[in-house]
């Protein structure tokens, strides 16, 4: 499966915080030829395996988180309407007139409502806060109690579609275009090649606190670790200078939380095998598992590398097939780089 094939499989599956373990088949069916082993944890943590054949190798971990946003039935009205709330942090701006999934006893289609302009007046142009927005089903209530109950979760409708210069849209890039870039970057390394043994993390309930791949990490107890994750890119109304262009590679945090002899070697090898990057300043909270990673048990040397995209938590986050790409390449040079495993290993 190519990049771009990968990105649109894995983004499409449905792994709303807490429901991590709903799509573990398919995930077996998409990656199982890649790795050696696949185990998923009481948590909803899915760890894949990839042996080098050495034994007391170091253990490389390479975590990508495999939840997304969405939202979570609140209750059901007459009428076949349902209503939410948030999980993880939809951006409620999107909300009104899209199309989402009820994901019940059945997969139930639906568009939450939106007030057309004949009838609004005063107050009614401002944002309406989600709890205020109902989802039409066009079922009767009777029969939407029968397939929805409460808690069950709600994802945005995943529609994908082509841009030009190598750019894609979709929902929930964030976080798994960035496992599809790591998967296609291990996809290609033989075994003889590896730096050690590699454990590719899709870690649960990072967007609700970054729970699950602390403990995912007590587990597997690396070595050395590289957190891979998106970041905003630069848009026209975001005041922010220090935003990378889309189509300028990857972005590695000079974070505080993470390592920086391990930072440095990861901007090193980029320099020297000529992988597209830049280099941001991250003085506080990365808003990634890099935050809990480092300081993990007795401490796990990380370093964070970033995918740029657009419109962040929405149903339309916009990528660039050359950054990912990029991203797919740092992973396959940081695994296979004796230099680091030499260090990190001792």
């Amino acid at each position: 499966m190519n990049l771009k094939d990968s990105i649109l499989s894995l983004s499409a599956l449905m792994s709303i915080s807490g429901n991590e373990k709903v799509a573990s088949q398919a995930l077996e069916g998409l990656l199982g030829d890649v790795f050696d082993q696949h185990m998923v944890d009481p948590v909803g943590n899915h760890v894949f395996v990839k042996k080098c054949g050495r034994e007391n190798a170091p253990k490389i971990l390479i975590d990508a988180h495999f939840d997304e946003i969405g939202m979570m039935v609140t209750g059901i009205k007459e009428g076949g309407f349902v209503t939410m709330t948030n999980i993880g942090g939809v951006d409620n701006r999107i909300l009104q007139g899209g199309e989402v999934i009820i994901y019940g006893k059945q997969e139930i289609y639906g568009v939450i409502t939106s007030t057309p302009p004949h009838f609004r007046s005063g107050d009614s142009d401002k944002l309406q806060p989600m709890d205020a927005l109902y989802i039409d089903t066009g079922y009767t209530k009777e029969t939407l109690e029968e397939l929805v109950s409460l808690g069950t979760p709600i994802g945005l409708k995943p529609i994908y579609g082509e841009m030009q210069n190598n750019r894609i849209f979709g929902k929930a890039f964030d976080d798994k275009a960035c496992g599809a870039c790591a998967i296609c970057g291990l996809a290609d390394v033989a075994v003889e090649d590896l730096a050690g043994d590699v454990y590719f993390l899709f870690s649960a309930q990072e967007e609700v606190g970054c729970r699950g791949a602390v403990l995912a990490a007590f587990g597997i107890s690396p070595d050395y670790c590289m957190i891979i994750d998106v970041t905003h890119a630069a848009v026209p109304e975001v005041s922010d200078r220090y935003l990378p262009d889309m189509d300028s590679g990857i972005t590695i945090g000079l974070a505080v939380v993470t390592d920086r002899k391990l930072t440095r070697m990861v901007v090193d090898m980029c320099v020297s095998q000529n992988i597209p990057h830049t280099t941001r300043a991250c003085p506080g909270n990365t808003g990634t598992n890099a935050n809990k990673l480092g300081i993990c048990a007795e401490g796990i040397p990380t370093v964070l590398c970033s995918l740029p995209i657009k419109n962040m938590h929405s149903a339309t986050e916009v990528l660039s097939l050359h950054d990912a790409k990029a991203l797919a390449d740092v992973v396959a040079a940081f695994v296979t780089s004796k230099t680091i495993g030499e260090v990190f290993a001792q």
